[in-house]
Order: structure tokens, then C-alpha cells, then sequence
């Protein structure tokens, strides 16, 4: 069975002996048996009974805990516990990263956990499986503990399971044998998506500058299956993990992207076909060639190296920015793709409305995203080019071209000041700042003596000469000082 491509198989009943049979060679025995007892899935025993399951394995006696949806068969309680937990948490954030906040599985997704730590190691210590039982598709996990849970590579499989149960919950249509599959770069950059949400991935991977394309070319990312990612070595690894992070992170920052989200995941595990193609359905404000999206995320990369949104943009990267930003796509009626600046609105104003919107779509997108930080002064030229958007949509032209000149010269006046800003201050440090002149020392000089004459009392001063007084009147009268 590949690592990433699961034939779905239909059986009369499931595999029998799910945690107590935990001979050395069972896990690889079960990969090529072809029958087994009949006998029907445990049923599941609620957390808040845990306490009346018994904490060893007796005869014939299943341990169980379900949590969210998930059921985790076999071992102690704690370890059930421990694995039902991480699965459940993980999918809640991706049912909330994808807008159904509560959604509960439709499929049943089935951990069976075999042996204990220390036990003899397995060839193949997890396993991975989608069956169909009398038309109800299984989704199953089989985790044996002799080298105990890397939690990472459980997350990897927890989250690859649940991208399956969104790829066939909605009854599509999958013949007997037929080959299912959910790419790697998908599941890690989903994986990378939720920590970078709630503030658990290192965005100095982003940070770093390095040319991650050149190092892994956008469609070999795509196309690697699981062996193949595993066998990345070098930086290759690094640069997986960062463009599928910030390929995932940019479809979710498309207009509508949660609901495109939703639609692309329904249809991934089935789809037959090139990648692009399946991204240009549900994400139609993208411009979807191959060139085009390596720009999409080269930008997306940008943006996730960047710090809070409390720090604002310079007015030279702001400018930058937005020249990047200010494009309309869309498809010619030979579905080839073309790309306007903003002074071709006018081949936009010609198209139907729905493709109007969606030429736009990504530019209003951007424009709102780049509002909170940009430098201030661009605020209303950001303002005024957001209306102008709204006005193409609507299909009016309003001097649309005249209004786009003046912030085009406004824009260039920005840009000259910052450059005039810039330039001085290169010219300050090339022909100042190798220069020791001793101003810092003489400023720390002055800075220490002033403090000290802070401290030391004026010759002159009544109130000190008063508290003086003061002072020796009453050191004077303390008896057995020996002191006036």
C-alpha cells in the first residue's frame, strides 16, 4: 500500500483482534490478509465513563475512547487519552480555519493502538487504511508503540485522515479499487496553515530570504507522493514545509477563500487531473498558470515574514507593495489568461459582471489587507483606489482615468521624497558613519557629570542648609552618640 494512495476496499467485516493480538509480525500479516472473523466495530465507550473500562486488556474486553468524533482502540487509558485529545484538537482547528466551527465527522476515523514502548519494532510500525463496509466507508489508523508516538507524524496522519473524511463524506462516488489520494503538500501545508493561525509555527522559515523555488520547483512539490517527500533531504525539506504553508495560506486568503476551502477539499481526494485546474474551479479570483502562482506565493511568503500587524510599512516598501497589488486578471474567450494593470479597466468594463467581480476580486482583496499597514499617507489613495474597484465591478466609468493620473502623480511624489529620504541617509553612513568622531563619548561625558551635579547639592541652596541644621540638632541631642 503506497504511504499517500489508498485503494478502497470492500470487505464483509472488519478485521478481527484489533489490540490484543500483538505478536511481533501481526501488523504485517494484517497488510495481506484477506480475511477475517466476522465481527462488528467496537462500540465506542464516552470519555466520561472511562472509569468504569478496565486500564488492562482482559479476555476479550476492548479498550475504548471516543473524543470528537474519534474512537481510539487499545492500550492504557492515559494513551488513548493522550492521542484521542491531539486528534480532536486538530480537527476542531480545521473545521474552524475552514469556517464550520463545530462540524462534526461525518465518517468514523478509527486509531487502533497495538504492543507498548519498549516492545520489538515493527518493519511497518503505521498503517493506513479506507474500507468500505456494506456501503459505509471506515477510516482507519492502526499505530503500533514499540518506539512510543511521535506526535508529529501522528499529526501528519491524524490530519491526512480527516482531509479524507472531507473528501468522501458527501457520498462521492469512488469505484471498487479506484485509487484515492491527498498529496503531501497538502496535508503539511494545512498542518502549517493552523500553526501559523494560532501561533505556533517559526515564521523565521519565512524570514530567512532564502529562494526556496530554486531549491524545490513549485511543481515537483505538487506532484511528490509520500515516499518521495520523505526522501528530501538538504534544505529541500525546509522549502516543502514553507511553499505548501504559504500555497495553503494564500487560497485561504482569497476572496471567499473559506468557502473555495470547503469545495476544494470535497473534491481533492477524487479529483483526476492537474492541480491548477482543480484550484482555478473553487479559487476563480487567482490566476492559476504555473508562473502566476509561484508569484502567489512568493508573496504570501513575504507577507508571513513580516512581523505584527502593528509594524507599518515604509513608504518605499509600501509603493512596492502596491504596484504588485494593483493587477486585473482575467480569461480571454480562449481561456487564456491576461493581466491589466489598472489602466486596462477598461477591457474589464466590457466583460459580464460575474467575471468583472472576479477580476477585481484579487486586487480588493490585497488593497484591504495592505490598508491596516501601510505607510499612512497612502490611506486614502488605498481608500480611493478601493471605490474605483467597486465602480469597474458595477461596470460605471466615473473619469475612472482621470482620477487614476492624480493618484498615479501623488504616488510619485511620495515615491521621490522617500527616495530623496533614503539617499541622504546612504549618504550620511557612507560619508559619517566611518568616521570617529567622539561625539558619542563626549555626549556620555557630559551626561555622567550632569548626574552628578544632579546629586551634589549647591553651595547656595537655603533648603539644604536648613535640612543641614535640622540634622545637627538632632544628632546633637541623641543620647550616648557621643556625637554634636
Amino acid at each position: 500500500m503506497s504511504c499517500s494512495l489508498f485503494p478502497v476496499k470492500t470487505k464483509l467485516a472488519v478485521l478481527a483482534g484489533w489490540f490484543f493480538f500483538l505478536g511481533a509480525g501481526w501488523l504485517d500479516a494484517q497488510l495481506d490478509a484477506e480475511d477475517g472473523l466476522d465481527r462488528q466495530p467496537p462500540a465506542a465507550v464516552p470519555v466520561e465513563e472511562e472509569s468504569k473500562v478496565p486500564e488492562e486488556a482482559g479476555d476479550g474486553i476492548e479498550q475504548v475512547t471516543t473524543f470528537e468524533g474519534f474512537t481510539v482502540v487499545g492500550s492504557h487509558q492515559r494513551v488513548r487519552g493522550g492521542i484521542a485529545s491531539l486528534a480532536g484538537k486538530l480537527g476542531g482547528e480545521l473545521a474552524e480555519m475552514t469556517g464550520n466551527k463545530g462540524r462534526q465527522l461525518k465518517l468514523p476515523i478509527i486509531i487502533y493502538l497495538y504492543g507498548q514502548e519498549g516492545d520489538r519494532e515493527q518493519k511497518r510500525s503505521l498503517v493506513r487504511e479506507i474500507e468500505q463496509i456494506q456501503g459505509k466507508t471506515f477510516l482507519k489508523l492502526h499505530l503500533h508503540l514499540a518506539k512510543g508516538v511521535d506526535h508529529q507524524r501522528l499529526r501528519y496522519h491524524v490530519m491526512e485522515l480527516l482531509l479524507y473524511e472531507r473528501g468522501l463524506c458527501d457520498g462521492q462516488r469512488v469505484a471498487e479499487g479506484e485509487d484515492v489520494l491527498v498529496r503531501p503538500w497538502l496535508v503539511v501545508g494545512m498542518l502549517e496553515a493552523l500553526d501559523l493561525k494560532y501561533g505556533r509555527a517559526n515564521r523565521k522559515i519565512y524570514q530567512a530570504g532564502v529562494p526556496y523555488f530554486e531549491i524545490l520547483p513549485l511543481q515537483q512539490v505538487f506532484e511528490s507522493t509520500e515516499t518521495e517527500w520523505k526522501a528530501l533531504d538538504g534544505r529541500r525539506p525546509l522549502a516543502f514545509r514553507a511553499i505548501s504553508g504559504a500555497m495553503v495560506s494564500a487560497l485561504f486568503r482569497q476572496p471567499d477563500g473559506r468557502r473555495g476551502m470547503e469545495g476544494y477539499l470535497s473534491d481533492v481526494a477524487t479529483f483526476k487531473g492537474e492541480e491548477e485546474n482543480l484550484m482555478r474551479k473553487h479559487f476563480p479570483s487567482m490566476n492559476k498558470s504555473k508562473n502566476s502562482l509561484e508569484k502567489w506565493v512568493d508573496l504570501e511568503m513575504a507577507e508571513l515574514g513580516t512581523a505584527t500587524v502593528s509594524q507599518i510599512y515604509s513608504l518605499l516598501e509600501t509603493e512596492k507593495r502596491l504596484e504588485s497589488i494593483l493587477k486585473l486578471r482575467y480569461r480571454d474567450e480562449n481561456e487564456a489568461s491576461v493581466t491589466l494593470g489598472m489602466d486596462g479597466y477598461r477591457e474589464i468594463l466590457s466583460l459580464e459582471p460575474e467575471d468583472r467581480r472576479a477580476a477585481v476580486a484579487g486586487a480588493s482583496a490585497e488593497l484591504e489587507r495592505i490598508s491596516y499597514r501601510c505607510f499612512p499617507n497612502y490611506r486614502p489613495l488605498i481608500a480611493e483606489y478601493e471605490i474605483i474597484l467597486r465602480e469597474i465591478v458595477l461596470g460605471k466609468d466615473k473619469d475612472i482615468q482621470m482620477r487614476l493620473n492624480k493618484l498615479a502623480d501623488v504616488r510619485m511624489k511620495y515615491q521621490e521624497a522617500g527616495t530623496r529620504v533614503r539617499d541622504y541617509l546612504d549618504w550620511y553612513y557612507i560619508t559619517q558613519a566611518d568616521e570617529v568622531s567622539g561625539s558619542f563619548k563626549q555626549y556620555i561625558d557630559l551626561s555622567r557629570a550632569l548626574k552628578r551635579e544632579s546629586i551634589k547639592p549647591r553651595e547656595s541652596d537655603s533648603i539644604q542648609e536648613y535640612l543641614d541644621g535640622i540634622q545637627a540638632l538632632y544628632v546633637g541631642s541623641r543620647p550616648g552618640t557621643g556625637m554634636k
